[in-house]
């Protein structure tokens, strides 16, 4: 089994359109989170 840090630090030397896990989509995932959480406590707070 591969070391993840190694993978990690292999993935960033790429070209940004050949990641594997682009950082828009972590960031993407983060916001949607957010919204879900700030939905949920408006409509508990009704």
């Amino acid at each position: 089994m591969a070391n993840p840090e190694e993978l990690r630090k292999q993935d960033q030397k790429r070209a940004q359109g050949q990641r594997k896990y682009p950082q828009s989509r972590v960031r993407q995932a983060l916001y949607l989170l957010l919204a879900l959480m700030i939905l949920a406590w408006l409509i508990s707070a009704m």
